[in-house]
C-alpha cells in the first residue's frame, strides 16, 4: 500500500513539473511584435520548368540497320491560371539573409546575425536622454532579438526579448514589459521608464517596418556591391 502511494505521487510530481515546464517554454506573445506576411512571385521566374521533349529514341529495322525515332513534341496547354505563385522557401531565405547583411541603418545596428531556415539577428538602439537635466541616468541602448521564419508563401517575423541597458551600472530598465523596472522605481523614476518604453516600441515598429520593406524585394534584384 505505501508502495503504490510513492508510486501515485512520483507520478503527480512528475506531470506537475512537465506541466511548469510546458508553459514556462511556451511563447508569450504578449510581450513581442509579431506578424504573418504573405509573399507572391513572378510564376516565370520561379516555377518550374515545363516537361521537355523527350531524347530521339533508336529503334532497329528487319535489314539490321538502326533508324533514329524523334519523339513527338509534348503539347503544351496554355496556361490560363494566375501569373503569381508562392514564394518558394528558399527565395525567402535570401531576402532574410539579405535584410541580415545590410547595414547601412544610421539608426541602428546589428550582431551576431545566424542564417538557415530561421535568420536571427540581435538588434540595438542607442538611447539618449533629450531632457537638459535628467534626474535618472538612463542613457545607454535598447536591444531586441529579431526573427525572420521562412514557410513556402509566408514568413513570420518576431521582435521580442525588448530591453532597456544602461550605461551605468545597476541603472537598466530591464525588459520593457515590466511595470516596474528591473533596478528599481527609486533609480528609474516612472516617467522616464515611461518615455523609455515609448523608445522601444517605436524602435521595434522601424526594426519591423525595415524588414517588411526589404523581404518585399525579390533577391535578384538586390543592389550589388561595387567590387572597386
Amino acid at each position: 500500500m505505501i508502495m503504490i502511494r510513492k508510486i501515485i505521487l512520483t507520478s503527480l510530481l512528475t506531470a506537475s513539473a512537465t506541466f511548469a515546464f510546458s508553459q514556462a517554454d511556451k511563447e508569450d506573445e504578449s510581450k513581442m511584435l509579431r506578424e504573418v506576411i504573405t509573399v507572391q512571385v513572378d510564376k516565370a521566374k520561379f516555377a518550374a520548368p515545363a516537361t521537355p521533349t523527350p531524347p530521339p529514341t533508336a529503334t532497329t529495322v528487319k535489314n539490321g540497320k538502326k533508324k533514329t525515332v524523334e519523339a513527338p513534341p509534348v503539347e503544351v496547354a496554355p496556361d490560363t491560371t494566375s501569373p503569381l505563385i508562392p514564394a518558394p522557401v528558399s527565395e525567402l531565405i535570401k531576402r532574410a539573409q539579405i535584410w541580415s547583411n545590410d547595414n547601412k541603418s544610421t539608426k541602428y545596428t546589428k550582431s551576431n546575425c545566424s542564417g538557415g531556415s530561421s535568420t536571427v539577428c540581435q538588434v540595438s538602439f542607442p538611447y539618449k536622454i533629450k531632457e537638459l537635466n535628467p534626474t535618472d541616468k538612463v542613457e545607454g541602448e535598447i536591444t531586441m532579438t529579431v526573427t525572420i521564419d521562412a514557410k513556402e508563401g509566408k514568413y513570420r517575423y518576431t521582435v521580442n526579448n525588448i530591453k532597456h541597458k544602461a550605461t551605468v551600472a545597476d541603472g537598466g530598465g530591464g525588459d520593457v514589459y515590466l511595470n516596474i523596472p528591473e533596478c528599481g522605481s527609486m533609480k528609474l523614476s516612472d516617467l522616464s521608464w515611461k518615455h523609455i518604453k515609448s523608445a522601444a516600441f517605436s524602435d521595434a515598429k522601424m526594426v519591423a517596418d525595415d524588414l517588411k520593406a526589404k523581404m518585399a524585394i525579390p533577391s535578384g534584384d538586390a543592389p550589388k556591391k561595387d567590387d572597386w
